[in-house]
């Protein structure tokens, strides 16, 4: 099951495997520099608190077996940080070197566990500030010292060191970002250039090949595929050259089939009506015959590579006209016509004989399959120009429309499956298309049936 937000491009999903990976990375460095930072930090605080009131308890305790200052003097004269704050427990009687913090700022259970006669320390918070408060009994006294040491700067350090590693965590993502993009670019580079062989060899190229460039991991992909390209060439080639033997073989017969029809035709009134019907039978045949071996050697000339194209500047509206004006199997398809105003001038790089060859398949197919023709149309967009051709069919199915163009495709519909052809009609029209830089599409037409459009553009356009 393929998650919505996960990037579909494998280069894509790269990145985001490696930015992910980082980003926990990141994460768990973060967590572990901030425990272990945070305790040292915590711990070297309370070893210098604990070195520092341990001192200045032994001092109080001293003076207090020696007769000489009084507590309040003994508290102001013991070395203090900046900011602690001195505490003596003598009986009832506190005495402490601040005013801000007295007795009863002090936690209960420390002055209880201090009192008895055990060392102890705690944090807590006084007026909103943290400290740290250390007690040390005296003996045999029973007196007690406490010392409370602010922690704000320790607090502080604890904020700006979590600050950096969120920061720090938060810029892992586009850095990772950037980093795997630009990993992955030479890491896919073979991929890509496989991909464009490929879909050259699609396109029809099979004199593509790929250049490994020293690439160890792409050899072996390079050999098979070249290996396989070429095999595919080779067979393509035994297969043209066998149409092309077949389709000359067939012409020796053919031309005597022809010349027997003409004998006949010249005693067609002397037959008598079966006679003539059998005749007629015999012509569209040998016709079709005829036919169907013209298109096998043009197929395999184009499988050959020997069809050449001869791209120079044709006015399309004038041409289709005079194709039309050719095609007498129906009488008035001139009148079916329709240029644009802009398209009437409109000059395009073509074939002349492969265009006339594309119209007039194009024609005949509607005549067969299509119920007949109902309009032709030339249009024109910037640097392009179209032809559209409609007929009056059931239209073509979108699961075929790809299908038709293929070398002896038929369509599945009834209407199209009762009539006669060898398929191969499409399939040079597709041929002769893109041997003259254009495409050849099939669509339906807004007044039902389908629509051929054929474009002859030097760009994308939006025609029809």
């Amino acid at each position: 099951m393929r998650i919505p937000w996960w990037p579909s491009s494998l280069r894509g999903r790269v990145t985001s495997a490696f930015t992910a990976v980082a980003v926990v990375l990141s994460l768990v460095l973060a967590v572990g520099v901030w425990l272990a930072v945070s305790r040292y930090l915590l711990l070297g605080r309370e070893r210098a608190t604990l070195a520092q009131t341990t001192a200045n308890g032994a001092q109080v305790q001293r003076a207090a077996d020696s007769a000489g200052l009084s507590p309040e003097q003994l508290l102001s004269q013991l070395p203090r940080e900046n900011g602690s704050t001195s505490l003596l427990a003598d009986d009832d009687r506190w005495i402490t070197s601040s005013l801000g913090i007295g007795r009863d700022d002090l936690p209960a259970d420390l002055r209880r566990t201090v009192l008895d006669g055990t060392p102890a320390r705690q944090r807590f918070v006084v007026e909103g500030q943290p400290v740290l408060a250390i007690g040390l009994p005296l003996q045999p006294s029973g007196a007690a010292y406490f010392e409370v040491f602010p922690l704000e700067e320790l607090d502080h350090t604890y904020r700006v060191l979590a600050g950096v590693l969120a920061a720090a965590v938060i810029a892992v993502v586009p850095v990772s970002l950037l980093v795997g993009s630009w990993a992955t670019r030479p890491t896919l580079r073979p991929l890509d250039r496989v991909a464009g062989a490929a879909t050259a060899v699609a396109g029809g190229d099979l004199t593509v090949r790929i250049d490994p460039h020293g690439d160890p991991s792409l050899i072996p992909i390079a050999r098979s595929f070249n290996a396989t390209v070429e095999a595919l060439q080779d067979r393509v080639r035994r297969d043209a050259r066998f149409a092309a033997d077949v389709s000359h073989e067939l012409r020796s017969p053919l031309t005597t089939m022809l010349t027997s029809l003409a004998f006949l035709e010249a005693y067609e009134e002397d037959l008598p009506d079966d006679g003539r019907e059998g005749l007629a039978m015999l012509r569209a045949e040998v016709t079709r015959f005829e036919r169907l071996v013209a298109d096998l050697l043009e197929i395999s000339r184009a499988d050959a590579g020997g069809a050449d194209t001869v791209l120079e500047e044709v006015n399309l509206a004038a041409l289709v006209r005079e194709s039309l004006d050719r095609q007498t199997s129906a009488p008035g398809r001139r009148g079916l016509l329709t240029v644009a105003p802009e398209a009437d001038v409109t000059v395009v790089q073509a074939d002349k004989r492969r265009l006339e060859r594309v119209l007039r398949n194009l024609v005949e197919n509607a005549d067969k399959h299509g119920g007949g023709v109902t309009a032709v149309r030339v249009e024109a967009g910037p640097d392009t120009a179209c032809v559209l051709v409609e007929d009056a069919g059931p239209g073509i199915p979108e699961s075929e429309r790809s299908r038709i163009f293929e070398r002896f495709a038929r369509g599945r519909d009834i209407n199209r499956a009762r009539t006669d052809g060898a398929g191969l009609g499409l399939s040079l029209v597709a041929r002769h298309v893109a041997a003259m830089g254009g495409t050849v599409t099939v669509s339906d037409s807004p007044a039902g049936g389908a629509r051929f459009t054929v474009r002859l553009p030097l760009r994308e356009s939006s025609c029809g």
